[in-house]
């Protein structure tokens, strides 16, 4: 009795499991569109791609295209989803762009529960991406996670 005691004392006094609890709030939130980066074709072009943040950690949102969901230019439907899943969902579709694409920008607007958010398409350099990132992002590198030693990226030695 004493050690049941003690264990249920130890579990109450850390407050883990509630306050947990009430940071994951499982429906009613809004779902955040994500520009991941882009990848470059064979040929020149690009492609942008997109993601999602659904908030919640269980209500799955279907939103269909039109003017909830949609991407400019050339939208509205260049081949983004309809049905959310919860929670971070990486690299869900492409949206092929010329090569000539310079500056502009792929914009894909969301509205769900009220609240409109916006993902930005680009090329600046920073966003590119290769299977590496990709690999990265979902978790490539081991136990240890992810190493810059994986892409040669290692700090300068000097000599």
């Amino acid at each position: 009795m004493k050690k049941a005691s003690l264990i249920l004392a130890l579990v109450v006094s850390t407050g883990f499991p509630l306050s947990a609890i009430a940071q994951s709030p499982s429906s009613g939130q809004n779902i955040a569109p994500v520009y991941e980066g882009f990848e470059t074709n064979p040929d020149g072009s690009f492609n942008l791609l997109f993601g999602y943040y659904n908030r919640n950690w269980e209500e799955q949102i279907d939103v269909p295209v039109g003017p909830g969901n949609y991407l400019e230019p050339g939208g509205p439907d260049r081949g983004q989803p309809t049905h959310f899943f919860p929670r971070r969902n990486q690299f869900v579709f492409r949206v092929h762009v010329p090569a000539d694409f310079g500056d502009k920008e792929v914009v894909w607007t969301l509205t769900t529960n009220g609240v409109t958010e916006r993902a930005y398409g680009t090329l600046r350099p920073a966003y590119a991406v290769d299977a590496v990132v990709m690999s990265a992002n979902f978790g490539a590198g081991g136990q240890t996670g992810f190493r810059p030693s994986l892409t040669g990226n290692l700090p300068p030695e000097l000599t």
